[in-house]
């Protein structure tokens, strides 16, 4: 009974930090895109909206960046811009040591009550994932808008 109890404190203890994760980001800072340049943004946050799931609310990020075209596409499509992108959201979330899997190619599809965009699973907490929507207009990638996932993400 005392092990279970320190699972479910433990549990409660690194979900409780996850979900205060956007609110540990910057407002304004750079991304570098895959050529290295600065692609400045501005964050703004909206706390309890639906907007990952049909009714669950949830406080979310919501990135843009200033110039919409320094996420443009390249010789490498848009998988390195998205994944230096999630490599700066997913420290928002979650402990230091919680080792997301951060490349375009890792994502997977969903997580419980998700019904847009894609997750990014902690490889440490198997319980925690980051969620992500990117909007991309004339192949670049204008707005990201991220929260917690309500448990693992899933195929």
């Amino acid at each position: 009974m005392i092990k279970f109890t320190s699972v479910l404190l433990l549990a409660l203890l690194v979900l409780s930090d996850a979900n205060a994760g956007p609110q540990k980001a910057l407002k304004q800072e750079f991304i570098l895109n895959d050529q290295g340049q600065k692609c400045w943004y501005f964050q703004e946050f909206q706390d309890q909206v639906v907007y990952f799931t049909n009714k669950h609310t949830q406080d979310i990020g919501i990135i843009e960046f200033e110039d919409k075209n320094c996420m443009a596409e390249s010789e490498f499509g848009l998988e390195i811009n998205k994944t230096n992108i999630n490599k700066i959201i997913s420290k928002w979330y979650s402990h230091d040591d919680a080792d997301f899997q951060t490349s375009a190619g890792e994502l997977y599809p969903k997580s419980m009550l998700q019904i847009k965009g894609q997750c990014m699973q902690s490889k440490t907490y198997s319980i925690i994932g980051v969620l992500v929507d990117y909007t991309v207009k004339d192949g670049s990638i204008e707005k990201v808008i991220h929260g917690s996932s309500v448990g693992a993400c899933r195929d």
